[in-house]
């Protein structure tokens, strides 16, 4: 098998602390797939702390994908729908401009769906471009 290389790619992470693997303490893989980054948000309201966390991580891109939702038109992700997830959590899917590789963005929410979690994460959805 010739080698696979993951493209340069861009997102908007104005909203969101993103850290490395080992700066957050996690190990470089997670179920067999590479861990690329660990991202962090929190909404601060009049009384309440909303917070959500999410990785990155890549893997092979297969015929089988699970059903999935465009996040918005002309847009890489794509939200993962019909899967087996936790009700507080979010999956995308990014593939790769030749298809053969996809990252797989994956966050939770512990205190549940929140529409500015979901804002935020849809807008760093909508912002991820492959570099070129």
């Amino acid at each position: 098998m010739k080698d696979l290389v993951l493209p340069a790619f861009e997102m908007d992470c104005r909203d969101w602390l993103v850290l490395t693997p080992a700066q957050a303490g996690l190990p470089d893989e997670v179920a067999g797939s590479p861990l690329l980054a660990v991202l962090s948000t929190l909404v601060i309201g009049d009384d309440s702390l909303r917070e959500a966390s999410g990785v990155l991580t890549i893997g092979l891109l297969d015929d089988e994908l699970p059903s999935t939702r465009p996040v918005a038109r002309d847009c890489v992700a794509a939200e993962l729908v019909d899967i087996d997830a936790p009700p507080d959590s979010l999956q995308y899917v990014l593939a790769t401009p030749d298809g053969a590789l996809a990252l797989l963005a994956e966050f939770t929410m512990p205190d549940g769906i929140d529409v500015e979690i979901v804002r935020r994460i849809e807008m760093l959805m909508k912002s991820f471009r492959w570099a070129v």
